[in-house]
Protein backbone atom coordinates (compact mmCIF):
# COMPACT_ATOMS: atom_id res chain seq x y z
CA UNK A 1 0.00 0.00 0.00
CA UNK A 2 1.70 3.15 -0.65
CA UNK A 3 2.57 5.46 1.91
CA UNK A 4 2.13 9.27 1.18
CA UNK A 5 5.26 10.52 3.29
CA UNK A 6 5.77 13.31 0.81
CA UNK A 7 8.36 14.29 -1.92
CA UNK A 8 11.98 15.17 -1.94
CA UNK A 9 13.89 18.11 -3.37
CA UNK A 10 15.61 17.22 -6.88
CA UNK A 11 19.08 18.15 -5.63
CA UNK A 12 18.75 15.74 -2.50
CA UNK A 13 17.27 13.46 -4.18
CA UNK A 14 20.54 13.34 -7.01
CA UNK A 15 22.79 13.54 -3.78
CA UNK A 16 21.23 10.24 -2.67
CA UNK A 17 21.58 8.59 -5.89
CA UNK A 18 25.01 9.12 -6.41
CA UNK A 19 25.88 8.57 -2.89
CA UNK A 20 24.29 5.08 -2.92
CA UNK A 21 25.79 3.96 -6.52
CA UNK A 22 29.28 4.76 -5.00
CA UNK A 23 28.67 2.85 -2.54
CA UNK A 24 27.13 0.08 -3.72
CA UNK A 25 30.27 0.52 -6.52
CA UNK A 26 32.42 -0.32 -4.03
CA UNK A 27 30.40 -3.40 -2.90
CA UNK A 28 29.51 -2.25 0.14
CA UNK A 29 26.16 -4.39 1.53
CA UNK A 30 22.68 -2.31 0.49
CA UNK A 31 21.44 -2.92 3.93
CA UNK A 32 24.44 -0.88 5.59
CA UNK A 33 24.71 1.89 2.99
CA UNK A 34 20.79 2.54 3.56
CA UNK A 35 21.38 2.76 7.01
CA UNK A 36 24.74 5.24 7.03
CA UNK A 37 22.70 7.46 4.48
CA UNK A 38 19.68 7.92 6.55
CA UNK A 39 22.05 9.11 9.33
CA UNK A 40 24.12 11.20 7.26
CA UNK A 41 21.11 12.93 4.96
CA UNK A 42 19.48 16.57 5.98
CA UNK A 43 16.58 15.74 3.89
CA UNK A 44 14.16 15.22 6.64
CA UNK A 45 11.26 13.38 4.68
CA UNK A 46 14.35 11.30 2.86
CA UNK A 47 15.88 10.35 6.28
CA UNK A 48 12.34 9.24 7.56
CA UNK A 49 11.80 7.17 4.10
CA UNK A 50 15.35 5.62 4.35
CA UNK A 51 14.31 4.55 7.95
CA UNK A 52 11.32 3.27 7.61
CA UNK A 53 12.94 1.15 4.35
CA UNK A 54 15.52 0.00 6.86
CA UNK A 55 12.99 -1.40 9.02
CA UNK A 56 11.50 -3.18 6.24
CA UNK A 57 14.74 -4.35 4.59
CA UNK A 58 15.71 -6.24 7.96
CA UNK A 59 12.13 -8.44 7.57
CA UNK A 60 13.68 -9.69 3.83
CA UNK A 61 12.10 -6.96 1.64
CA UNK A 62 12.99 -6.52 -1.69
CA UNK A 63 15.04 -3.13 -1.96
CA UNK A 64 12.49 -2.36 -5.43
CA UNK A 65 9.12 -3.34 -3.81
CA UNK A 66 9.88 -0.83 -0.79
CA UNK A 67 10.43 2.16 -2.58
CA UNK A 68 7.59 1.62 -4.67
CA UNK A 69 5.45 2.04 -1.64
CA UNK A 70 6.66 5.73 -1.18
CA UNK A 71 5.54 6.66 -5.10
CA UNK A 72 5.66 10.76 -3.32
CA UNK A 73 9.58 10.14 -3.09
CA UNK A 74 10.02 7.57 -5.59
CA UNK A 75 8.33 7.57 -9.10
CA UNK A 76 7.94 5.01 -11.99
CA UNK A 77 11.00 5.37 -12.86
CA UNK A 78 12.92 5.57 -10.27
CA UNK A 79 11.58 2.05 -9.11
CA UNK A 80 11.98 0.43 -12.77
CA UNK A 81 15.52 1.28 -12.80
CA UNK A 82 16.26 0.10 -9.38
CA UNK A 83 14.55 -2.96 -10.07
CA UNK A 84 16.41 -3.42 -13.69
CA UNK A 85 19.23 -2.73 -12.06
CA UNK A 86 18.99 -5.77 -9.08
CA UNK A 87 17.99 -7.75 -12.03
CA UNK A 88 20.85 -7.18 -14.46
CA UNK A 89 23.24 -7.15 -11.17
CA UNK A 90 24.47 -3.98 -12.31
CA UNK A 91 22.64 -1.88 -9.98
CA UNK A 92 25.27 1.01 -9.62
CA UNK A 93 26.01 2.03 -13.47
CA UNK A 94 21.88 2.22 -13.27
CA UNK A 95 21.96 4.60 -10.13
CA UNK A 96 24.43 6.76 -12.14
CA UNK A 97 22.21 7.16 -15.34
CA UNK A 98 19.15 7.82 -12.66
CA UNK A 99 21.20 10.36 -11.17
CA UNK A 100 22.37 11.96 -14.35
CA UNK A 101 18.57 11.62 -15.76
CA UNK A 102 17.06 13.58 -12.32
CA UNK A 103 19.50 16.33 -12.71
CA UNK A 104 18.82 16.94 -16.32
CA UNK A 105 15.33 17.01 -15.98
CA UNK A 106 15.94 19.62 -12.79
CA UNK A 107 17.82 21.19 -15.01
CA UNK A 108 15.83 21.79 -17.70
CA UNK A 109 13.13 22.73 -15.73
CA UNK A 110 14.87 25.61 -13.72
CA UNK A 111 15.50 26.97 -17.24
CA UNK A 112 12.09 27.23 -18.12
CA UNK A 113 10.92 29.15 -14.87
CA UNK A 114 14.49 31.02 -14.76
CA UNK A 115 13.27 32.48 -18.65
CA UNK A 116 9.90 33.13 -17.57
CA UNK A 117 10.46 34.84 -14.49
CA UNK A 118 11.05 38.27 -15.32
CA UNK A 119 7.47 38.37 -17.99
CA UNK A 120 5.60 36.54 -14.87
CA UNK A 121 6.86 39.34 -12.54
CA UNK A 122 5.84 42.04 -14.73
CA UNK A 123 2.61 40.37 -15.37
CA UNK A 124 2.28 40.61 -11.78
CA UNK A 125 3.68 43.96 -11.47
CA UNK A 126 0.76 45.13 -13.83
CA UNK A 127 -1.77 43.36 -11.80
CA UNK A 128 -0.64 45.22 -8.67
CA UNK A 129 -0.62 48.58 -10.19
CA UNK A 130 -4.38 48.14 -11.51
CA UNK A 131 -5.42 46.97 -8.13
CA UNK A 132 -3.51 49.98 -6.65
CA UNK A 133 -5.05 52.18 -8.53
CA UNK A 134 -8.86 51.43 -8.43
CA UNK A 135 -8.33 50.43 -4.94
CA UNK A 136 -6.81 53.10 -3.36
CA UNK A 137 -5.65 56.08 -5.49
CA UNK A 138 -8.57 56.74 -8.22
CA UNK A 139 -12.03 56.58 -5.84
CA UNK A 140 -9.70 59.94 -4.08
CA UNK A 141 -9.30 61.48 -7.55
CA UNK A 142 -12.86 60.49 -8.14
CA UNK A 143 -14.03 62.01 -5.22
CA UNK A 144 -12.66 65.55 -6.19
CA UNK A 145 -13.58 65.49 -9.55
CA UNK A 146 -17.06 65.28 -8.64
CA UNK A 147 -16.86 68.44 -7.09
CA UNK A 148 -15.37 70.16 -9.58
CA UNK A 149 -18.43 70.90 -11.45
CA UNK A 150 -16.92 71.63 -15.09
CA UNK A 151 -17.11 68.80 -17.90
CA UNK A 152 -13.99 66.42 -17.30
CA UNK A 153 -11.78 65.24 -20.46
CA UNK A 154 -12.99 61.71 -22.26
CA UNK A 155 -10.47 59.57 -20.65
CA UNK A 156 -11.19 61.07 -17.13
CA UNK A 157 -14.90 59.99 -17.78
CA UNK A 158 -14.00 56.80 -18.88
CA UNK A 159 -11.98 56.39 -15.87
CA UNK A 160 -14.13 57.25 -13.22
CA UNK A 161 -16.94 54.96 -15.09
CA UNK A 162 -14.43 52.34 -15.25
CA UNK A 163 -14.47 52.60 -11.17
CA UNK A 164 -17.54 53.51 -10.78
CA UNK A 165 -18.69 49.79 -12.19
CA UNK A 166 -15.70 48.17 -10.78
CA UNK A 167 -17.13 49.79 -7.18
CA UNK A 168 -20.65 47.83 -8.20
CA UNK A 169 -19.76 45.09 -10.23
CA UNK A 170 -16.52 44.25 -9.19
CA UNK A 171 -17.00 41.40 -6.35
CA UNK A 172 -19.97 39.72 -9.07
CA UNK A 173 -16.76 40.01 -11.89
CA UNK A 174 -14.64 38.08 -9.49
CA UNK A 175 -17.13 35.73 -8.55
CA UNK A 176 -18.02 34.69 -12.26
CA UNK A 177 -14.29 34.62 -12.89
CA UNK A 178 -13.79 31.88 -9.23
CA UNK A 179 -17.03 30.18 -11.02
CA UNK A 180 -15.44 29.66 -14.45
CA UNK A 181 -12.33 28.56 -12.92
CA UNK A 182 -13.99 26.33 -10.69
CA UNK A 183 -15.70 24.91 -14.10
CA UNK A 184 -12.85 24.65 -15.88
CA UNK A 185 -10.62 22.68 -13.04
CA UNK A 186 -13.44 20.25 -12.27
CA UNK A 187 -13.35 19.49 -16.36
CA UNK A 188 -9.63 18.86 -16.69
CA UNK A 189 -9.91 17.01 -13.71
CA UNK A 190 -12.05 14.92 -16.13
CA UNK A 191 -9.52 12.11 -18.13
CA UNK A 192 -10.87 13.40 -21.85
CA UNK A 193 -11.30 16.86 -19.90
CA UNK A 194 -7.14 16.39 -19.49
CA UNK A 195 -6.59 14.83 -22.37
CA UNK A 196 -8.12 17.83 -24.72
CA UNK A 197 -6.31 20.38 -22.55
CA UNK A 198 -2.95 19.12 -22.51
CA UNK A 199 -3.53 18.59 -26.80
CA UNK A 200 -4.98 22.66 -26.76
CA UNK A 201 -1.77 23.34 -24.57
CA UNK A 202 0.69 21.96 -27.73
CA UNK A 203 -1.89 23.65 -30.47
CA UNK A 204 -1.53 26.94 -28.69
CA UNK A 205 0.25 30.08 -30.59
CA UNK A 206 3.42 30.70 -29.96
CA UNK A 207 3.92 28.82 -26.48
CA UNK A 208 2.47 25.82 -28.15
CA UNK A 209 5.63 24.85 -29.97
CA UNK A 210 7.57 25.19 -26.57
CA UNK A 211 5.20 22.58 -24.14
CA UNK A 212 5.93 20.22 -27.44
CA UNK A 213 9.75 20.56 -27.12
CA UNK A 214 9.61 19.97 -23.31
CA UNK A 215 7.42 16.97 -23.73
CA UNK A 216 9.18 15.60 -26.42
CA UNK A 217 12.53 16.22 -24.34
CA UNK A 218 11.29 14.57 -21.59
CA UNK A 219 9.53 11.46 -23.22
CA UNK A 220 12.69 10.60 -24.95
CA UNK A 221 15.30 11.10 -22.22
CA UNK A 222 13.06 8.66 -19.75
CA UNK A 223 12.97 6.13 -22.84
CA UNK A 224 16.42 6.60 -23.40
CA UNK A 225 17.52 6.40 -19.59
CA UNK A 226 15.26 3.21 -19.23
CA UNK A 227 16.16 1.49 -21.91
CA UNK A 228 19.85 2.25 -21.06
CA UNK A 229 19.13 0.08 -17.74
CA UNK A 230 17.42 -2.78 -20.04
CA UNK A 231 14.12 -2.03 -18.42
CA UNK A 232 12.08 -3.29 -21.11
CA UNK A 233 10.24 -1.71 -24.54
CA UNK A 234 7.27 -1.86 -23.38
CA UNK A 235 7.47 -0.95 -19.69
CA UNK A 236 9.83 1.41 -20.90
CA UNK A 237 7.22 3.41 -23.46
CA UNK A 238 4.57 3.16 -20.88
CA UNK A 239 6.43 4.43 -18.05
CA UNK A 240 8.01 7.37 -20.22
CA UNK A 241 4.41 7.97 -21.61
CA UNK A 242 2.98 9.08 -17.90
CA UNK A 243 6.52 10.80 -17.38
CA UNK A 244 5.76 13.18 -20.48
CA UNK A 245 3.49 15.55 -18.33
CA UNK A 246 1.05 15.51 -21.20
CA UNK A 247 -1.94 13.33 -21.39
CA UNK A 248 -2.61 13.78 -24.79
CA UNK A 249 0.67 12.62 -25.70
CA UNK A 250 0.72 9.43 -22.81
CA UNK A 251 -2.56 8.24 -24.14
CA UNK A 252 -0.79 7.90 -28.08
CA UNK A 253 2.43 6.74 -26.73
CA UNK A 254 0.24 4.04 -24.74
CA UNK A 255 -1.25 3.04 -28.68
CA UNK A 256 2.50 2.62 -29.60
CA UNK A 257 3.44 0.72 -26.68
CA UNK A 258 0.21 -1.72 -27.55
CA UNK A 259 1.74 -1.99 -31.12
CA UNK A 260 4.97 -2.94 -30.22
CA UNK A 261 3.74 -5.53 -28.20
CA UNK A 262 1.61 -6.70 -30.83
CA UNK A 263 5.65 -6.92 -32.87
CA UNK A 264 5.78 -3.44 -34.41
CA UNK A 265 9.05 -1.61 -34.65
CA UNK A 266 9.35 1.36 -32.54
CA UNK A 267 10.21 3.60 -35.23
CA UNK A 268 6.63 2.44 -37.01
CA UNK A 269 4.68 2.72 -34.00
CA UNK A 270 6.16 6.18 -33.09
CA UNK A 271 5.19 7.03 -36.99
CA UNK A 272 1.87 5.81 -36.41
CA UNK A 273 1.19 8.63 -33.49
CA UNK A 274 1.45 11.61 -35.83
CA UNK A 275 3.23 13.65 -33.48
CA UNK A 276 6.87 12.86 -33.34
CA UNK A 277 9.10 15.07 -36.50
CA UNK A 278 10.78 12.74 -39.29
CA UNK A 279 14.25 13.22 -37.81
CA UNK A 280 12.95 11.25 -34.58
CA UNK A 281 11.97 8.83 -36.64
CA UNK A 282 14.35 8.48 -38.34
CA UNK A 283 16.98 8.45 -35.78
CA UNK A 284 14.88 5.56 -33.62
CA UNK A 285 14.70 3.35 -37.15
CA UNK A 286 18.33 3.91 -37.29
CA UNK A 287 18.88 2.91 -33.84
CA UNK A 288 16.91 -0.34 -33.99
CA UNK A 289 18.40 -1.57 -36.95
CA UNK A 290 22.00 -0.47 -35.70
CA UNK A 291 21.68 -1.82 -32.03
CA UNK A 292 22.56 2.16 -30.99
CA UNK A 293 18.43 3.00 -29.84
CA UNK A 294 19.67 4.36 -26.49
CA UNK A 295 22.60 6.27 -27.42
CA UNK A 296 20.20 7.73 -30.33
CA UNK A 297 17.41 8.34 -28.14
CA UNK A 298 19.35 10.31 -25.50
CA UNK A 299 21.05 12.23 -28.95
CA UNK A 300 17.52 13.20 -29.89
CA UNK A 301 16.41 14.45 -26.21
CA UNK A 302 19.50 16.64 -25.85
CA UNK A 303 18.76 18.04 -29.69
CA UNK A 304 15.17 18.66 -27.91
CA UNK A 305 16.87 20.22 -24.95
CA UNK A 306 18.55 22.47 -27.18
CA UNK A 307 15.45 23.51 -29.20
CA UNK A 308 13.34 24.18 -25.92
CA UNK A 309 16.58 26.58 -24.70
CA UNK A 310 16.48 28.39 -27.77
CA UNK A 311 12.76 28.80 -27.89
CA UNK A 312 12.63 30.00 -24.88
CA UNK A 313 14.98 32.82 -25.74
CA UNK A 314 12.88 33.82 -28.56
CA UNK A 315 9.27 33.43 -26.52
CA UNK A 316 11.14 36.10 -23.85
CA UNK A 317 12.90 38.38 -26.08
CA UNK A 318 9.08 39.33 -27.57
CA UNK A 319 7.15 39.20 -24.27
CA UNK A 320 9.53 41.14 -22.23
CA UNK A 321 9.35 44.19 -24.29
CA UNK A 322 5.79 43.86 -24.87
CA UNK A 323 5.06 43.42 -21.60
CA UNK A 324 6.96 46.52 -20.88
CA UNK A 325 4.90 48.77 -23.60
CA UNK A 326 1.77 47.72 -22.24
CA UNK A 327 2.78 48.50 -18.64
CA UNK A 328 4.33 51.98 -19.94
CA UNK A 329 1.41 52.83 -21.79
CA UNK A 330 -1.36 51.72 -18.86
CA UNK A 331 0.33 53.82 -16.68
CA UNK A 332 0.61 56.52 -18.86
CA UNK A 333 -3.12 56.41 -19.85
CA UNK A 334 -3.91 56.38 -16.37
CA UNK A 335 -1.99 59.95 -15.19
CA UNK A 336 -3.09 61.47 -18.38
CA UNK A 337 -6.85 60.37 -16.98
CA UNK A 338 -6.02 61.54 -13.77
CA UNK A 339 -4.19 64.72 -14.47
CA UNK A 340 -5.42 66.47 -17.62
CA UNK A 341 -8.29 68.29 -15.03
CA UNK A 342 -5.66 69.35 -12.90
CA UNK A 343 -3.96 70.88 -15.56
CA UNK A 344 -7.12 72.41 -16.99
CA UNK A 345 -7.82 73.77 -14.00
CA UNK A 346 -4.43 75.03 -13.42
CA UNK A 347 -4.15 76.65 -17.27
CA UNK A 348 -7.62 78.24 -16.62
CA UNK A 349 -6.68 80.06 -13.36
CA UNK A 350 -3.53 81.04 -14.85
CA UNK A 351 -5.54 82.89 -17.98
CA UNK A 352 -7.54 83.98 -15.65
CA UNK A 353 -4.97 85.78 -13.03
CA UNK A 354 -4.00 87.67 -16.87
CA UNK A 355 -6.86 89.28 -17.53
Amino acid sequence: MPLGIGKVKSGNLVLFTEQLAAMISAQLPLFQVLVNLATETMDKTLKKVLNEAVSRLEYGQDFAEVLEDYPETFDAIYVSMVKAGMNSGKLDSTLEHLAKYIKQVHETKGKVLASLSYPLFLIGALVVLIFVMTKYILPNFKKMYENLGSKLPTATQILLKFIDFLEKWGIYVFLLLMACYGLWFLYVNTVQGRINWDRFKLDMPVIGSLFFRVVLAQLLHTMAVLMKSEVPIVTSLTIAAAASGNKYVEALILEASEEVNRGRSLAEAFRNCNIFPGIVIQMISSGEEGGTLERLLASAANYYDKQVEIRLRTIVSLINPTLTVIIGLAIAGIMVALFSPVFGMSGALGGGGHQ
